[in-house]
């Protein structure tokens, strides 16, 4: 059986779309995935969730292949069945492995019965198997989890990529940067966030660009473009701050940072890139104050996602529609859940900021709201990465955690009031830009 981080055994099988190797997908993202066999009720669900998903996979650069011990010949009658009876289309390769002697290669060939355990073997652009899985013969799997393990995957690699230049070029001015290096401020914002961590200040990317970082599936392709850059950093850090951008060739914005300092803001611009760099400290003050301090180094280069979707979600009555693709991008690619692994959204620290403040309250569960509608109305925000249906159902869930989480006495006292009192901050819309 292939160890992880070691090459994963090559190979050359017919196929419905003529000969496969894996070697022949150097250079991408390979998803290989077995099933037990052709015409079976679990196997043709298997088939169909990687044929909806394939927008997602092709987004991220991945190859899927499938393969069982069937012949050719009987995957393309099953592929014909599958799409005479569902309308879906099986358009990757699926691999003949004539004797199950890729599924011995894999180790998971079923010894008696002499067909391959449903397995998936996520293999990086090198050919190093970077992921394996085996399910007993009648579990089915979740595509979606597939995708989400190869967004992590690829994410891991880009950091790690990240290192080795930080290492090479010691981070000094422009590094001899090349144009295209230079254009990319999601490339300039990892660079700031690792001469932070050189220097010893903790720096997290915030904002819109950091949703893209964490966000590839199928709607990446209609979230708008980002060019400012906006990170948060903790207030005690602040001269190792300036430093750093310094460092980097950035010139303070004076008369900006003069006035807006003491409250926690501060602005850096990159006269060489006309990079704008917005630099939040101590808190994300907007229509309401958020503080991560605790929480920066639960991701290695943004705040948590959670997080990321709590930004969008203290908009309320000014959450407008890219706010609402935004915040959809974030629902469709990841997980609901009670802790903060794995890029989960955490819905019990969401229930738990939004008990102690009804302020908050109102403005988060109204933005669910907001968000909702638009999806209903379907003209601004489309969702493409999963049904309709299902994306509401998840808003549901997190605003029913939120109104069933226990209130305090302060909280119960302050929604007595309700909005005879104004319950946030007015926030100018460039501000939020």
């Amino acid at each position: 059986m292939p160890r992880l981080d070691e090459p994963a055994p090559d190979f050359v099988l017919d196929g419905n779309k003529g000969k496969v190797s894996l070697s022949g997908f150097r250079g991408k993202w390979v998803v290989l995935f077995a099933y037990p066999a052709d015409f079976t009720p679990i196997c043709e669900l298997d088939v169909i969730g990687f044929a909806k998903n394939k927008l997602s996979f092709d987004n991220l650069g991945v190859q899927c292949v499938g393969w069982s011990v069937d012949t050719v010949e009987s995957h393309n009658k099953w592929i014909k069945e599958v799409k005479e009876k569902t309308g879906v289309e099986i358009d990757y390769p699926l691999i003949a492995d004539a004797g199950g002697k890729l599924a011995e290669k894999y180790g998971i060939l079923h010894k008696t019965k002499g067909i391959a355990y449903r397995g998936v073997f996520i293999i990086d652009p090198d050919g190093i198997l970077k992921f394996s899985a085996t399910y007993a013969l009648d579990v089915g799997r979740s595509v979606m989890e597939i995708v989400r393990i190869v967004k992590f995957l690829q994410r891991a690699r880009e950091l790690s990529s990240l290192e080795e230049v930080k290492h090479a070029k010691q981070l000094s001015k422009y590094d001899g940067r090349d144009e295209e290096e230079l254009s990319d401020p999601l490339e300039e914002a990892k660079r700031i966030v690792a001469m932070g961590e050189k220097d010893g200040a903790t720096l997290r990317l915030i904002g819109g660009l950091a949703i893209r970082a964490h966000c590839h599936g199928s709607h990446s392709g209609h979230l708008r473009e980002y060019h400012d850059i906006d990170v948060y950093g903790l207030s005690k850090e602040w001269k190792v701050i300036a430093s750093v951008f310094e460092k980097l060739g950035y010139t303070a914005n004076d008369s900006f940072n003069a006035w807006n300092l003491k409250h926690g803001r501060a602005q850096f611009t990159d006269s060489r890139q006309k990079n704008k760099v917005d630099v939040f400290l101590g808190k994300f003050r907007m229509q309401h104050s958020l503080n991560f301090n605790e929480r920066l180094r639960l991701d290695r280069f943004t705040i948590p996602i959670t997080d990321l979707l709590l930004t969008k979600l203290q908009m309320g009555d000014k959450l407008e529609p890219r706010d609402a693709k935004d915040s959809v991008a974030i629902l469709e690619d990841h997980e609901l859940g009670h802790s903060d692994e794995n890029e989960t959204l955490n819905v019990d620290y969401i229930a738990d900021l939004c008990a102690r403040e009804w302020g908050l309250y109102r403005t988060v569960t109204g933005s669910l709201q907001n968000v909702r509608q638009f999806i209903e109305s379907g003209v601004f925000v489309q969702c493409v990465g999963m049904e309709a249906s299902d994306l509401m159902l998840k808003i549901d869930t997190i605003r029913d955690a939120i109104n069933s989480r226990n209130k305090g006495l302060r909280w119960r006292t302050r929604s007595l009031i309700g909005e005879r009192v104004k319950w946030h901050e007015d926030v100018q819309m460039e501000e939020v830009e």
